[in-house]
């Protein structure tokens, strides 16, 4: 595991403050990378085409032809900074609340169901100005059989279920402390029905099932609270003094808060903000204006308007010189500067990120990068936070485990301030930075998903995109001067220190409820669903993948093969050297990955090979897998040739340093503290354990005893030894397959023979003869983790649909039985995870898996129902034609992006294809029977026995309780590896 991949995990205070900004970035499958000659911007700028409604309504739309897909995105100017100073968390659960239906949507009778929500309203409202324990504890009991009445004309989930039908993905929401956005792809071809049912869903929306929503928020603090929340609120409460965002924390809202929810300061935060002049349509992909403005106006067209009331402003006063706040949050001691900046969209903002990109930057050149390279201090990172009121520069550092002080740490990070504002840096490594930021726009404007992002923070801001596009024309032009003067304003001397040792924080344990699960409608659907189900669609040809005519295949020369794919839409390559051996058969790869990624070349060394790649503005990147070893360039064409000759030299001979390697057992001791500190990490390792026994991913990592036996020597014997394996050459760009050919040749010393590549590794699965229950013990956690896992058979391509259908079925995101059952009926979890996974080896036996993150008095109910539902699958074959269209829609939407096409075929091939699957898949889908599913769940899932594993507080976990479940064995965490 590649430590670089992993270090914002040992550097936790980065991860609190960029929780602080949650955004698109998840639904983005574009890894970051810089790319392309030259800082102009004709390449960078995205076409945005906007058009307002009557009633106020923003509408964005930039096409992008590349797939026949759409992201589409509502954003409301309004987040957690809006809340009620006495409410926090309101606009959080309202997001999830408008997930719930309308008074068409979701119910089977509203006449009905009325009047009981309101008498639930008036409770809650009663409750939270009760304080007696005895009154309170009469009142949440006649909540929950008010709850109970309403309920029985529930249709749990029918919003996501009416989105899954048309082939929609990502379906989520997310709320920041300045704007809440819905978001989810889906097929062109459904445009007008996503457009029905994202407009239906803002008017006249019902809070019903608000109890077991409620529990659902309780479970995201619960899980916030074991990670970093609590060092977020210490943060932001130190860092303003007046502003709302020192109240936010992650957005969650305040536990007492949430103990006391107000549907009626819901209500009004909603028709407050929630009004179309407050909000934005983004729309990006296979669409035109054309096509969209009439279908906007029929669907959106009659929203409210309203007045909005204007923000006020607050200013923050500057740090009187530096302030320093102390806690024990952390398993390692971290610290980090907060220095007040200003938000995006100021005029300073541009040469700010110029300011970040030199003090850390993908290539690790950049001076707090050489920092720790040279072990000035274990590790340390700089994260520009903008907030749309004001702007956060933090740079959070880690001293050195031992014989370094925060003092001592804080000087030489500090030191690093002053080379800015000297501009202590040369022409050429400015320029790279112009275009590594400018660049990085571009690769994320490939993507519709990443052009929402962008669309829906600029609309957020109240900016126009045009402001944006000059924005990044001046991002292409920040001089020198402009470095050294926003670099002597805003980092000077008066800053917030953040010091957290080793220790736990403090947490707030929310007791499980007495609320009984609610039991819904038996009806499938709404009339309104049926409506929507009857709009036209758009015929779509399905665009399938021919890989004898898509992907160029040259013999480069025995054992060096190139695969070749084009890059229709800019000038950034991206060139992966892979090599036939991985960490399986050659273990010292797994720390080789790390050591190449801290070193250069020989003849050059590491600071001036960095600088040499950062110059190029071109990233390499080290993967090792378990039967392969990438090293993996992007950048921009016109400095294709220069960066594989750097390649080319480190290939030949590395830098033998035993600094790189001692930084690096430094890094893993640290990252072990952690890991052993997060219980997600600790489910993950068990559940490798108990199906993988020593062949397990950590097990077979290397300990800090191990580490001190290996020497820079045995790491670049190792480099040489997997370099005699069969390599495969991936390219994706616009230089033709002779000239790459060519290039490889010519600059990589490749040898006259190759070992064959090892085949894809196939590690023997364990699973026991009956229910048995692993449990280890993690004090402190409030949520325990469960997973559930069942040995299955090898799936035969005749049985593939069926698999996709079940898990749509199943486990299918939040329209799925899962979800439904655990979450939205019974509060037992914030997420919930269910699939059967194939083994991406034909002919290997598959397994079902569910995870679940559960409050930890909650924990034996829970496994309990996972069991009901593993031994019971709940029988609702009226679902039957909307998977179908489900699964039609959804593969007729899935052609792989450029970059993914030559990863993807190779998949397919491990796999038995030989071409596009899709074609077999979507010949069977429409005459798909709930027989098949069923008959799959009998073969794969049914009467087979399950592994339980469950990690979580002993206090709260009782071992005789887990007994019911199967045979108990605890396991000691030191035996996971970890």
């Amino acid at each position: 595991m590649a430590i670089r991949r992993c270090r914002a995990l040992a550097l936790w205070l980065i991860l609190a403050l960029t929780c602080v900004c949650p955004n698109l970035a998840a639904a983005d499958n574009h890894k970051p990378a810089v790319a392309q000659s030259g800082v102009g911007t004709s390449n960078t700028h995205v076409e945005v085409e906007s058009f307002t409604l009557d009633n106020g309504l923003t509408v964005w739309v930039s096409e992008n032809h590349e797939l026949p897909q759409i992201f589409g995105a509502v954003v409301v100017r309004a987040g957690a900074k809006h809340d009620p100073a006495h409410a926090t968390g309101i606009a959080h659960y309202l997001e999830h609340m408008l997930f719930k239906g309308t008074q068409e949507l979701g119910t089977a009778d509203w006449g009905y169901e009325a009047p009981r929500l309101e008498h639930i309203r008036q409770l809650y409202e009663t409750l939270g100005q009760t304080e007696d324990p005895k009154t309170r504890a009469s009142l949440l009991k006649q909540i929950d059989a008010v709850s109970q009445a309403a309920g029985r004309v529930a249709i749990p989930n029918e919003f996501d279920r009416l989105l899954q039908e048309i082939g929609s993905t990502g379906v989520n929401a997310f709320t920041t402390p300045d704007i809440t956005v819905y978001h989810n792809a889906f097929p062109a071809s459904r445009l007008p029905q996503w457009l029905e049912l994202y407009a239906h869903r803002f008017e006249q929306p019902v809070f019903r099932l608000f109890q077991s929503e409620l529990e659902a928020v309780y479970e995201e603090k619960n899980r916030s609270m074991d990670g970093f929340e609590p060092l977020v609120d210490v943060f932001l409460g130190q860092f303003f003094r007046r502003h709302p965002y020192r109240l936010q924390g992650s957005v969650l809202g305040r536990v007492e808060h949430l103990k006391n929810p107000s549907l009626g300061e819901m209500q009004k935060f909603y028709d407050t903000y929630y009004v179309a002049n407050n909000m934005g349509l983004m729309l990006a992909g296979d669409i035109s204006v054309d096509e969209v403005k009439p279908l906007v106006k029929q669907a959106f067209g009659d929203w409210r308007s309203g007045t909005v009331p204007e923000f006020p402003d607050y200013p923050e006063p500057t740090f009187r010189g530096r302030e320093q706040v102390t806690v024990r949050m952390t398993p390692v001691r971290v610290a980090g500067m907060g220095f007040r900046t200003v938000p995006e969209g100021h005029p300073d903002y541009a040469a700010l990120l110029v300011c970040n990109r030199l003090l850390t930057n993908p290539q690790q050149s950049g001076f707090l990068d050489n920092l720790a390279r040279d072990g000035g201090v274990l590790l340390t990172q700089a994260v520009p936070i903008p907030l749309h009121d004001h702007g956060i520069q933090l740079v959070a550092f880690a001293p050195r485990i031992v014989f370094q002080s925060f003092a001592s740490a804080e000087r030489r990070v500090r030191a690093q301030f002053e080379r800015l504002k000297r501009g202590d840096f040369d022409d050429a490594t400015l320029r790279g930075v112009r275009r590594s930021l400018v660049n990085e726009y571009r690769l994320k404007f490939e993507s519709n998903n990443g052009r929402v992002v962008a669309m829906a923070d600029v609309f957020g801001r109240g900016a126009s995109w045009a402001s944006f596009n000059e924005f990044l024309d001046e991002l292409a032009t920040i001089d020198r001067a402009a470095v050294q003067r926003v670099a002597a304003r805003y980092f000077g001397d008066n800053y917030l220190m953040i010091h957290s040792r080793a220790g736990h924080a403090r947490q707030k344990k929310l007791d499980k409820p007495g609320f009984r699960p609610i039991k819904p409608s038996k009806a499938e659907s709404s009339n309104y669903a049926e409506r929507v189900r009857k709009l036209p669609t758009r015929t779509v040809k399905p665009r399938f993948i021919d890989p004898s005519s898509d992907i160029t295949r040259v013999e480069v020369r025995p054992g060096v093969t190139l695969l070749h794919h084009p890059n229709p839409m800019n000038d950034v390559y991206t060139l992966e050297l892979v090599w036939g051996i991985g960490q399986y058969d050659l273990r010292e790869l797994s720390l080789l990955d790390d050591y190449l990624a801290d070193v250069g070349s020989a003849a050059l060394g590491a600071k001036k090979f960095k600088h040499e790649l950062f110059a190029l503005a071109t990233t390499l990147v080290f993967e090792t897998r378990e039967e392969e070893f990438i090293a993996r360039l992007t950048g921009p064409e016109a400095n294709l040739a220069a960066a594989v000759e750097l390649v080319g030299g480190l290939m030949r001979k590395p830098e033998l340093s035993r600094k790189a390697l001692r930084a690096i057992r430094q890094e893993r001791r640290g990252y072990g503290f952690v890991n052993r500190r997060q219980s997600a990490t600790v489910a993950d390792a068990l559940r490798e354990y108990v199906t993988f026994g020593d062949k397990s991913k950590y097990v077979r990592e290397y300990s800090p005893t191990e580490m001190l036996r290996i020497s820079p020597k045995q790491l670049a014997s190792a480099w040489q030894a997997a370099q005699g394996y069969a390599l495969k050459v991936r390219y994706t760009g616009q230089t033709t397959p002779t000239q790459v050919a060519a290039l490889i040749s010519q600059k990589l010393d490749l040898r006259a023979s190759y070992k064959p590549a090892t085949p894809m590794v196939v590690r023997p699965r364990t699973h026991p003869q009956r229910d048995t229950v692993y449990f280890v013990r993690h004090p402190r956690s409030i949520q325990s983790q469960i997973i559930v896992t069942v040995g299955g058979d090898p799936v035969t391509a005749p049985q593939r649909p069926a698999l996709h259908a079940f898990n749509e079925y199943f486990g299918g995101s939040m329209a799925g039985i899962l979800f439904q059952e655990v979450r939205e009926l019974r509060s037992l979890a914030y997420s919930t995870r269910a699939m059967y996974i194939e083994h991406p080896v034909a002919g290997q036996p598959g397994m079902m898996y569910m995870h679940i993150g559960t409050q930890g008095d909650k924990t034996i109910e829970a496994i309990g129902v996972l069991r009901d539902l593993l031994d019971h699958m709940p029988r609702k074959p009226g679902r039957l034609p909307g998977l179908r269209s489900a699964l039609v829609e959804s593969q007729l939407a899935a052609t792989p992006g450029f970059r993914s096409v030559l990863q993807t075929v190779d998949d397919w091939r491990w796999l038995g294809y030989n071409s596009d699957p899709r074609r077999e898949w979507l010949a069977h889908y429409p005459g798909l029977s709930f027989t098949e599913l069923e008959a799959f769940y009998r073969q794969q899932i049914a009467d087979r026995p399950r592994s339980i594993l469950v990690v979580g507080d002993p206090k709260r976990v009782k071992k005789r309780e887990l007994r019911r479940y199967g045979d108990v064995v605890t396991v000691p965490r030191h035996r996971l590896g970890l």
